[in-house]
């Protein structure tokens, strides 16, 4: 009788919806509990994540040899931009680092000679002529000869006389060339 009142007050509908609603509300604190542990999964990650030395691992991770195996250096080279790099050159910093011997050493003298257009018999006859203005090694020793006597001349004094004719043929040949070689350019 009372399941007879039930339905004929529609009570079991109510019962019946009660029921499903109850059910309902049960499965959505289950999922809200499963979020709740999914959401302090993920803050737990996104910690680890930002907590993560990145450049240290790929520091450590990256192998620089195979990287750079993997480089096309034409494609490289296509994208570079001469005039930024030249810029960013010390150019006293670079300079500290190269041996002028090792550079001089690689130096072909009579290639630069030949396209620099260089003659060395001209270089000898203003040598020469320029040697002759200072009135030369002759005036020179005669000088000396004069100054100390015939038997005063000593081997010390010709030699010195000798280096400084030598030096003074350097300097000459050396503003000569120089100057040469800034005229082509």
């Amino acid at each position: 009788m009372k399941n007879a009142i039930a339905k004929f007050l529609g009570l079991d509908k109510i019962q019946t919806e009660t029921t499903n609603l109850f059910n309902e509300v049960v499965s959505l604190r289950d999922r809200a509990k499963s979020l709740e542990l999914d959401n302090a999964k993920l803050r737990n990650a996104l910690s680890i994540l930002e907590d993560t030395d990145w450049d240290s691992i790929a520091r450590d991770s990256i192998d620089y040899s195979d990287l750079a195996g993997s480089i096309d250096m034409y494609d490289l080279v296509g994208h570079l931009d001469n005039s930024d790099v030249a810029y960013h050159i010390d150019k006293s910093d670079l300079a500290c680092h190269i041996d002028t011997s090792d550079i001089a050493s690689e130096l072909d003298i009579d290639e630069i000679m030949e396209r620099a257009d260089i003659s060395i018999d001209t270089i000898a006859e203003q040598v020469a002529e320029r040697i002759a203005d200072r009135e030369g090694l002759q005036h020179l020793v005669s000088e000396e000869i004069d100054a100390q006597g015939v038997g005063g001349v000593t081997t010390d004094a010709v030699e010195s006389m000798i280096h400084t004719a030598i030096q003074q043929f350097a300097d000459s040949l050396e503003v000569m060339v120089s100057a040469k070689l800034n005229y082509d350019k």
